[in-house]
């Protein structure tokens, strides 16, 4: 398979499951913002600093404003990031791969495009904005769903999955820091706090199967334990390593990535998580997306160069 193809394909998938992680984070944010009746700087840098985009915004604005924020990361091309361009970007990638692509898929990610572009030009109310999020999140999975069911077991598909879950992956660390973050900034009770990862899970659509999942009391380290190491569920963080691993695997069964994956599993499932010691949690995390960042590194050299 030609790299360039593999390449286009790769972040294809990447850009649109950004965009779904992306409209995911910040419906969670404005609904606890809105629960908690927390303050715009409390509420929204720790979404900013988990992205790295924290510098950026405050070069281009003066204070942490929510309707600024959203449109930040909705329609602001200045952020490489925003949904925006990671749309344009799959679209782009998706012209020049579209033979490759079920005809279906093609229509799925037109329609999010048309849909998308037309609420844009538009002034959007806080209400508009979430509605126009959520139909990102339906359009994003429509193409996916298309893919899965209409695509062969084939090289390109391979590198579809492997671009979404290493894109899945980096967003769901994250969401994990965003939070964290969040929790270490205000004075609320262990009960607000709580309501703060539930909602963490709902945001993701992981509530329902957390209860499933687990037998005990509703807490924040079981939330953490859950979104870190369960193996079942499609977007824990050891469940995409393991769909990483598979698809490397699938692309070329001798190669060298294995080890790296292996040790970032072994890091995910040694950790031990204290609840008075949300600083070494973070520690944590960023040491997994940096290794995260390196195997995406490495993928890039030995597939695409």
């Amino acid at each position: 398979m030609l790299s360039r193809r593999a390449k286009l394909i790769f972040w294809m998938s990447r850009y649109l499951e950004r965009s779904n992680f992306t409209s995911r984070l910040l419906i969670t944010t404005c609904e606890l913002q809105l629960d908690l009746s927390l303050e715009n700087e409390i509420s929204w840098k720790p979404l900013l600093t988990a992205m790295s985009l924290n510098k950026d915004y405050l070069k281009l604005n003066k204070k942490y404003s929510e309707k600024k924020i959203i449109e930040f990361f909705i329609s602001n091309k200045e952020n490489n990031s925003s949904i925006i361009n990671s749309l344009n970007y799959s679209k782009e990638n998706s012209l020049i791969v579209r033979d490759i692509l079920p005809e279906q898929s093609i229509l799925k990610l037109n329609e999010l495009l048309i849909k998308f572009n037309k609420t844009i030009n538009r002034k959007n109310s806080n209400k508009k904005n979430l509605k126009l999020l959520s139909n990102i999140i339906q359009g994003s999975q429509n193409f996916m769903y298309s893919t899965d069911l209409e695509m062969q077991r084939n090289i390109d598909y391979q590198f579809l999955g492997l671009g979404r879950f290493i894109e899945r992956t980096d967003m769901l660390i994250r969401i994990l820091q965003s939070q964290t973050l969040r929790s270490k900034q205000h004075k609320k009770g262990y009960e607000y706090l709580t309501l703060e990862w539930i909602n963490i899970l709902k945001s993701i659509s992981a509530f329902q199967a957390y209860r499933q999942h687990s037998k005990k009391d509703i807490s924040i380290l079981d939330i953490i334990e859950f979104f870190l190491k369960t193996k079942i569920f499609p977007r824990s963080i050891n469940w995409n390593l393991n769909q990483i691993e598979r698809a490397i695997f699938r692309i070329s069964k001798k190669n060298d990535l294995k080890k790296n994956i292996k040790e970032i599993q072994r890091d995910v499932n040694n950790f031990k998580i204290k609840s008075d010691d949300l600083d070494n949690f973070l520690l944590f995390l960023e040491k997994i997306q940096k290794k995260i960042v390196n195997l995406d590194n490495l993928v890039q050299k030995k597939y695409f160069s």
